[in-house]
This record gives structure tokens, C-alpha cells and sequence, in this order.
């Protein structure tokens, strides 16, 4: 494997990247315990600033314009509970797409060290 391939274009670019946002927010957005969290939230823009984010994170390019995590998630009183479904539901949306272990070794790292700036 070459190692000088990004895992953004590993797993196929901003193709992989939109639909795997997509199939995150339908399963999100369908899930009881979560769905509160986006009531009279413009889920557009949402997933227009998640697929930069995670472009980036994927080592794509680096789009992402959106607050910083800690402003952005202020006040929502997201618990620990609710941060590991969602990245729960992130990582079975890539393996879905054809993620390997090492790129979804990748995303569990960079949530874990993100957790603290997300939950409440």
C-alpha cells in the first residue's frame, strides 16, 4: 500500500466522504436518543461543515471554515453516552463504505481526543 496515498483518498475522496455524512445523519436523525440535539438545526450547512471536517481529519483538503468544536457544541449538553453513539455510528458508516482497520483506527483517535471538547 502506498503510504503516501491519503486515507481521504483511500477511502474514494469527496464522493466517499458526502455519502458517508449522508448515511450518518439519516442514522442520527432516526435515532430518538439523538435526534433532539438537531431540532431547528439547518442540517444542510451541518453536513456541508461535517464533510469538511472530515475531509480533513481524513487528510483531504482543509475546507473546514466551521467554529472551532468546543464554540460549536457550547451549551448543548451533549453527554459521553451520546458522543461515543454518534462516533459509534461514524466508524460502522465507513467500515459500511469500506474503511479499513487502519483508517478506522485513525477516526477513533481523533474523536477520542476530541471528546472532551464536544461533551458537556
Amino acid at each position: 500500500m502506498d503510504v503516501n496515498v491519503s486515507f481521504y483518498e483511500r477511502i474514494g475522496g469527496e464522493p466517499a466522504v458526502s455519502e458517508a455524512v449522508d448515511r450518518l445523519y439519516r442514522v442520527i436523525l432516526a435515532d430518538d436518543r439523538l435526534s433532539p440535539y438537531f431540532v431547528d438545526v439547518d442540517i444542510a450547512q451541518l453536513k456541508g461543515h461535517m464533510i469538511a471536517l472530515l475531509s480533513q481529519v481524513l487528510g483531504g483538503p482543509e475546507d473546514y471554515s466551521g467554529r472551532e468544536l468546543r464554540a460549536a457544541h457550547t451549551g448543548l449538553g451533549i453527554t459521553a453516552e451520546h458522543y461515543d453513539l454518534v462516533g459509534a455510528y461514524l466508524v460502522g458508516v465507513l467500515a459500511g463504505l469500506g474503511a479499513d482497520d487502519e483508517i478506522l483506527a485513525a477516526v477513533r483517535g481523533v474523536l477520542a481526543a476530541a471528546a472532551d471538547d464536544v461533551i458537556a
